[in-house]
């Protein structure tokens, strides 16, 4: 942090008056201290970080607690202290359709009313299934619990089509916690074997292609976010047609996770949006409608090792191969598959113009914003692919977020944004107004010139 005086004045001035918006949430969280162990009260801080890094985290601390949620609607969700706010956060992307629209409250209702036969198979599944094999193309779709659960499915059937145990990742991807995939700088109480079996790669780049060819022999898969949060103006289609082409001819498997612009950038997900068959995609968030999900989808040469493939009761047929293990106890629980259900009926009927109209939505938005910025001469940029976009700033800049919340716009921390059906066009007018005045309020606190 600077030691220029303005910003010090600036901080202090903002942080008693977001203390003072926000003190339910901020008494809420700190009374949360004796029992809950949870990695959000210290979102952002890294201990192995660069000194200025941390400096910047604790100068801005008073402005990191989480915002404590009573009720939402549409675009709209209200705090404990009564504040309301529009949603640009969206559960991390999952309400495409903005928080309970009408279609899956009514179908929530209706499975309640039917009770919840955890452990019996439910008639909705094989629905879910059929709509989601329509959608992306897949032959065969598979059900688990969250999107990390699903990429740690796929990586397992690759493995088990393969015989190999090495993986392929690009720095920048996210993919969930688990310890195959955890981000560089985050592996602590992650085995040497199991980051030994991962080969960390940049993303975009040519010599990433050479690594894959090197260790082709080595590799069960190469798991790629086709459009990483983190930057979401890197689209390389060329570098994915190329990488399909290599990991189809050394028998590696290809895996789009989709987890976060599955059914947001294309109806069909990033394959559609790129033209690129993977042999396993893995699905969550928008298609779960707000209920934890998890899907794995792809070539029947790779899902079948879920079942063991077609069989019949009424012949000599039986399960084929060895299967693998993706199982769990709330695994396809009746609750989410009629959200699911009901998000797959609205996304078939919707067809691609629901995706194309909120990605024009957000590109209208993001290059007036733009064009603002740059008459300004602000070093801030909105980058944006499909109804996502990030607002790119120095690290400086990051109290831009708790500014936003002063003006009524929430979104998470990471500065990324997402866009929904229920966000109408005054909406994205007030989050542009909200933008503006608080950078503005950042210049004029010495931040930037």
């Amino acid at each position: 942090m600077s030691d220029d005086p303005r910003q010090h004045r600036y901080l202090a001035a903002l942080a008693e008056r977001y203390t003072q918006r926000t003190r339910g949430s901020q008494l809420t969280r700190e009374a949360a201290w004796p029992a809950l162990a949870d990695g959000r009260m210290s979102q952002g801080y890294f201990s192995t970080a660069p000194e200025p890094a941390r400096e910047r985290w604790r100068a801005t601390k008073q402005l990191r607690h989480s915002i404590v949620a009573t009720r939402s609607q549409g675009p709209l969700v209200w705090d404990i202290d009564g504040n309301e706010y529009i949603d640009f956060c969206l559960g991390f992307g999952v309400h495409l359709f903005g928080h309970r629209p009408a279609f899956i409250e009514d179908a929530l209702r209706a499975q309640l009313e039917r009770g919840l036969p955890i452990g019996f198979e439910n008639p909705l599944t094989n629905r879910v299934a059929a709509n989601i094999a329509r959608l992306t193309g897949s032959e065969r779709v598979g059900f688990c619990n969250t999107g990390a659960e699903a990429v740690m499915g796929a990586l397992r059937l690759a493995r088990a089509a393969t015989g190999r145990d090495r993986i392929a990742v690009f720095a920048g991807a996210y993919h969930g916690g688990h310890d195959s995939v955890l981000p560089l700088g985050q592996t602590r109480g992650v085995s040497a074997n199991q980051r030994a079996d991962t080969l960390v790669l940049e993303y975009g780049d040519a010599r990433s292609l050479a690594q894959i060819d090197a260790h082709a022999d080595q590799l069960a898969a190469v798991l790629v976010e086709p459009v990483q949060a983190s930057n979401p103006g890197l689209q390389p289609a060329e570098f994915l047609h190329e990488l399909r082409e290599l990991t189809s001819a050394h028998d590696i498997a290809l895996i789009f996770d989709d987890v976060l612009l599955g059914f947001r950038i294309h109806a069909g997900g990033s394959q559609a949006h790129f033209d690129i068959r993977a042999d396993i995609a893995t699905f969550g968030k928008i298609v779960g409608g707000g209920l934890p999900i998890g899907v794995v989808a792809g070539s029947a040469r790779y899902l079948d090792a879920l079942d063991g493939g077609r069989w019949s009761a009424h012949d000599s047929s039986q399960p084929g191969g060895d299967k693998i293990w993706l199982a769990g106890t709330f695994s396809k629980n009746p609750m989410t598959m009629a959200a699911a259900h009901a998000v797959t009926e609205q996304l078939l009927a919707a067809g691609p113009e629901l995706q194309l109209g909120l990605n024009d939505a957000t590109a209208r938005l993001c290059d007036r914003t733009n064009t603002w910025l740059r008459n300004h001469s602000l070093p801030v940029e909105l980058v944006r692919c499909g109804s996502l976009f990030r607002l790119c700033a120095p690290p400086q800049l990051w109290p831009v977020m708790a500014e936003l919340r002063m003006r009524g716009v929430f979104a998470f921390d990471g500065m990324v944004f997402f866009v929904s059906t229920a966000h109408s066009e005054t909406q994205l007018q007030q989050f542009e107004a909200a933008l503006q005045s608080s950078l503005l309020a950042l210049r004029d606190g010495g931040f930037t010139t």
